[in-house]
């Protein structure tokens, strides 16, 4: 794209924009669009906000079931590592 074209499909751009505004805020159908924006917008940030509390309380079940599996499995693991101490020491005990 050539730089005459970039800088007229800007100029048309913001033309658009511009009629976009106008439309916006100086018509009584851009009043009732503005509105029906900011109700949305609004219900918008609701639900965002109560998506983020549910992921936050989710992810903070999460990481719990996550800790008390994890130091199940550490107690596994000890249980584990001092039966094969006990067995290791009974084979040297027999060797020595």
């Amino acid at each position: 794209m050539k730089n005459r074209d970039k800088i007229l499909l800007g100029i048309v751009g913001a033309a658009l924009a511009g009629v976009a505004i106008g439309l916006l805020y100086y018509t009584e159908e851009g009043k009732k669009a503005r509105r029906k924006i900011k109700n949305t917008a609004s219900e918008w940030a609701d639900s965002l906000g109560s998506l983020y509390e549910s992921g936050k309380e989710s992810l903070a079940d999460l990481s719990q079931k996550a800790i008390t599996k994890a130091k199940s499995g550490l107690n596994k693991a000890k249980e584990k590592a001092g039966e094969f101490t006990g067995q290791a020491d009974e084979f040297a005990n027999k060797l020595g």
